[in-house]
């Protein structure tokens, strides 16, 4: 895998230290000027994450450029970014001056690349006599070479300076691989043959480190339960759904009970609370939304530290090929992992459980990954971190070059891929994530309009604003709707599937090490624990009966109830000072119930009031403490 790329050019197979034999008659030297290297633009993930997987073909390294310009073959290609005497697009080239400013010459990667090809023309011409410089090479290097020509360039002292930085950046840059012993023992006063062998491989190929905190092995599994759980929840979802719609056909149900199939809460309440149906519609209902509440704030910790590792800090990585897969990882896990999210947020309005707040934060995380999609790592802005970190005098106070040259060679731990490709992610995101964020924005919204007491009157001429064609176009927009919901839902469930396996693609054996393990992992890896058990309690025992007890209800009913008045806090207070108190019932009530009605409505039912009879009135309460 590379991270450093270029359009392919021709290359040779000459080695420098293999020539042994002098062409006796010199042939003529082809130099082609270029406007920029491309390995050295800003890094777009959005559209640059092909090329960090190894889907293209084509590439050049740092590493290969380089030894392609010293190799001695017969074109060498120079670059009109480099050797530039100031900063800014409009100062003067000058590759002479540069090159004996080691300030200028490891300043960036277009001037060391273009010196040492320089050097190396001039050693391949004067000294070996392989190639001599007709007028044409003259005439395309005269951009680069200020009051100059390439005939007269002086290549010794170039690499003079390249053999003292060298050995002093074996030393400073504290890279993971050291430096081969050809190149720590040069000199000075090293022969010019000998120097550029160095230079060939002077440029390492390491394994890049993924930040913990963006792909360790605790965040890793966090991703791998959200996607699996999201999956699980849906298909859970359809199962029921479908042995409720068959096991609750007209024939076996009466028909006062014959009502449009929605897993909305207050439908489920139309069976006894002890029924198995009943507590799986309620443990369904409610962790759709309770885990659709979990991912809004684990995405959103998510796309808030890509951006920051993307933009902001581009610190994680000790060489560019680093800083790249990092900010390249942490896009691919900020741009899919709305990806679960959309899949219950489809489900949730399939199945007519709509809230503002959970809207809301869902709306949230795919802005922010529209915002992560925007950014870009900046090359310049990289150097200018490594020469905070490390300058090194003999480069002139430059970073050493080894940290923009070296090309990542994998990443350890993992193996790194965004199957299928990264284009079909792109799509997904252009096209799904649009079509299902306008029509959740639209469902949301038709929704408030039809049910707030505001607006539910509203209309416009006889049709209610918020609500769907009626007559006879009524029955054709139901069908329509109903299999676009099950079209988005089914299009998530594949795409998951597929976020899924290139999650799993990048575990290795070395992977869930024990040295990669954190305080932080391990608390990552349990996020989504609470509402996994949550969902199985619901299932085994149904939810919390609101009766009078004091224990009775969830926490926020009980507390509810307290405020409201509908426990009598003196008798609370009485009770938990002595064993027991007389209970005193309240007065009967209107209950409402829903009722099924006509399927246009929200879920097919109204509410009517009952009144029930009075309680009889137990003879005495007692309360234990234990």
């Amino acid at each position: 895998m590379t991270t450093s790329f270029a359009p392919s050019f021709s290359r040779t197979t000459t080695a420098v230290s293999s020539v042994s034999v002098v062409s006796p008659t010199p042939s003529p030297l082809t130099v082609l000027v270029r406007p920029n290297f491309d390995g050295t633009s800003d890094f777009f993930p959005f559209h640059d994450l092909a090329k960090v997987g190894g889907y293209t073909k084509d590439d050049l390294t740092f590493r290969d450029l380089i030894q392609d310009g010293i190799d001695g073959g017969p074109q060498v290609d120079l670059y009109l970014s480099g050797c530039r005497i100031g900063r800014g697009r409009g100062a003067p080239l000058d590759c002479p001056t540069a090159c004996n400013d080691t300030a200028l010459y490891f300043g960036s990667f277009e001037t060391f690349y273009n010196c040492a090809a320089l050097a190396s023309i001039a050693y391949w011409t004067r000294e070996v006599g392989t190639y001599y410089v007709d007028a044409e090479a003259e005439r395309n290097a005269s951009a680069l070479m200020g009051n100059g020509s390439l005939a007269s360039f002086q290549g010794r002292p170039v690499v003079e300076s390249f053999a003292a930085c060298a050995v002093e950046s074996c030393i400073e840059d504290q890279l993971s691989e050291p430096c081969d012993a050809s190149i720590t023992s040069l000199s000075r006063n090293s022969s010019t043959d000998d120097i550029f062998a160095a230079m060939d491989i002077f440029c390492p190929e390491l394994r890049a480190e993924i930040n913990p905190d963006i792909f360790g092995p605790g965040v890793l599994i966090s991703y791998v339960l959200q996607v699996v759980f999201a999956g699980s929840l849906y298909i859970f979802l359809r199962i029921f759904t479908f042995w409720v719609s068959y096991s609750q056909k007209p024939a076996k149900r009466p028909a006062s009970e014959r009502i449009v199939r929605r897993l909305t809460r207050i439908e489920s309440m139309l069976w006894k609370d002890s029924s198995a149906l009943s507590r799986t519609s309620i443990a369904i209902a409610t962790t759709l939304v309770e885990f659709q509440e979990a991912q809004c704030w684990f995405i959103f910790a998510v796309q808030i530290a890509s951006i920051l590792a993307i933009v902001v800090n581009s610190q994680e990585g000790s060489f560019w090929g680093e800083i790249v897969v990092n900010g390249a990882v942490a896009f691919h896990v900020s741009q899919n992992g709305i990806l679960p999210m959309f899949l219950i947020q489809v489900c949730l309005h399939n199945e007519g459980i709509r809230n503002w707040h959970t809207f809301l934060g869902f709306c949230t995380e795919y802005l922010l990954a529209v915002v992560a999609t925007t950014q870009s790592i900046s090359f310049a802005g990289a150097l200018d971190l490594f020469r905070g970190q490390r300058a090194v005098a003999a480069c002139g106070g430059n970073p050493s070059p080894r940290t923009y040259c070296a090309s990542s060679a994998g990443v350890d731990g993992l193996t790194l891929t965004f199957f299928p490709h990264p284009l079909v992610y792109k799509l997904v995101f252009l096209v799904l994530d649009t079509v299902a964020i306008v029509a959740l924005g639209v469902d949301q919204l038709a929704w408030t309009l039809r049910t707030h007491r505001r607006t539910r009157h509203w209309s416009i001429g006889a049709h209610g604003l918020g609500r769907w064609p009626d007559g006879p176009l009524k029955r054709h927009w139901l069908r329509w709707s109903a299999w676009f919901w099950h079209g988005l839902e089914s299009a998530y469930l594949v795409i998951n599937v597929l976020y899924l396996i290139s999650l799993s693609k990048v575990i290795s054996d070395d992977s869930f090490r024990a040295n990669r393990w954190s305080y932080g992992q391990i608390i990552a890896m349990t996020v989504w624990g609470p509402v996994i058990v949550k969902l199985f309690s619901l299932i085994l025992s149904g939810p919390p009966k609101n009766g009078e007890g004091l224990n009775s209800g969830p926490p926020r009913l009980r507390i509810d109830n307290v405020l409201n008045h509908r426990q009598d806090n003196a008798g609370d207070d009485a009770m938990s000072t002595c064993s027991s108190a007389r209970w005193q019932p309240t007065p009967a009530t209107p209950r409402k119930l829903a009722v099924p009605q006509s399927p246009a409505t929200d879920g097919g039912l109204t509410e009517q009031v009952i009144v029930e009879a009075p309680r009889p009135r137990p003879a005495k309460l007692t309360i234990r403490h234990e």
